[in-house]
């Protein structure tokens, strides 16, 4: 009687067991999902690299994955829906100029995180003058950077100076360091490979603090209107993967080093040091930033656009007003 008892109740155990396994897989099948992507391998890109190697975004009930696509291709995908969401530069104002329904969620970074290196013989901007400079592509972050401290700096872009296209930043500064250009803009630790070669800084356009959308989040309309409960859950993840950067020094450098590649302490550091600084606790779009991008677009349709339909805030509002990203900070 007593086995038969033991086997009854092993019997229920087991089925409990199984109905448990069953509702967790039913569970997790039932989770908003989202495909992330981010298009740099640079300190900017740190705050989704948190979340997601920390398990954030699975911490507040949202599945998502994470892909690597370089520069303009990354905005390109969440125009046409094979991503949904991600970081990126000001490209998605670009293609939003051209009909597509890209959208900012949130910020990363509000200005510049540049530093022009070069040919030694260049000490100032102003000796760019009859020069070529480069950038990554055409509409890039760097190329907009570079017209715009060409300017500031008295100098017309493609008059004055000749801007060439490298592709990407390791080929900029290969096209720097065999004479096709004089200088480039650079971030860490691409600055380190540019001292070896015997490269200067011309001029640190980070302390300039240029206001550009720099990298935001972005996504479509399409995506809030259909997985609005998806999006609040990876801003959950988002602004909590912020405080850890901010709170956590040696945690973000770690994740840092996993997707750089990089062991070196130095450089990792100067990432760190570098972004930062232009982190905000509630990242929300700034509509100077949006309109500084429109100012230097190349579509004569930047003149006329408002900046407001570039950016939606009322996610992040809803979370900041429900006690969330505070309550992050209080720990």
């Amino acid at each position: 009687m007593i086995q038969r008892l033991g086997k009854i109740n092993l019997a229920a155990v087991f089925v409990l067991a199984l109905q448990l396994l069953i509702g967790a897989q039913a569970g997790a099948a039932e989770a908003p999902n989202l495909r992330g992507v981010y298009n740099a391998l640079g300190g900017n890109m740190s705050v989704v690299w948190v979340a997601q190697d920390l398990g954030l975004f699975t911490k507040h009930g949202l599945q998502h994955s994470l892909d690597y696509l370089a520069a303009t291709t990354a905005v390109q995908a969440i125009a046409a829906g094979s991503q949904d969401i991600g970081l990126v530069g000001n490209q998605a104002i670009d293609l939003g100029l051209e009909g597509a329904d890209t959208v900012y969620v949130a910020d990363t970074a509000s200005r510049f995180l540049f530093q022009l290196y070069g040919d030694p013989s260049i000490k100032s901007v102003a000796d760019l003058k009859g020069k070529v400079v480069a950038a990554t592509q055409p509409a890039a972050s760097s190329d907009y950077a570079l017209r715009i401290l060409l300017r500031k700096y008295g100098l017309t872009p493609d008059k004055d100076v000749k801007i060439i296209y490298a592709g990407s930043s390791p080929a900029l500064l290969s096209m720097i360091k065999g004479g096709n250009a004089v200088a480039g803009l650079m971030t860490a630790p691409a600055i380190y490979a540019a001292q070896e070669v015997g490269l200067k800084e011309i001029v640190n356009v980070t302390e300039l603090n240029i206001p550009f959308l720099f990298v935001g989040v972005a996504t479509t309309r399409r995506v809030l209107q259909q997985k609005p409960d998806a999006v609040m859950r990876y801003l959950r993840g988002y602004t909590e993967a912020i405080s850890v950067i901010l709170r956590d020094k040696e945690t973000a450098i770690k994740v840092i080093s996993k997707y750089m590649k990089m062991d070196n302490r130095q450089h990792l550091e100067a990432v760190y040091n570098e972004f930062t600084p232009v982190l905000q606790r509630v990242p929300y779009i700034n509509k100077k930033v949006v309109e500084a991008v429109l100012d230097v677009v190349k579509s004569p349709k930047g003149v006329q656009a408002k900046p407001e339909i570039f950016y939606d805030n009322s996610f992040l509002q809803k979370l900041d007003a429900s006690g969330f990203i505070n309550a992050l900070y209080a720990r």
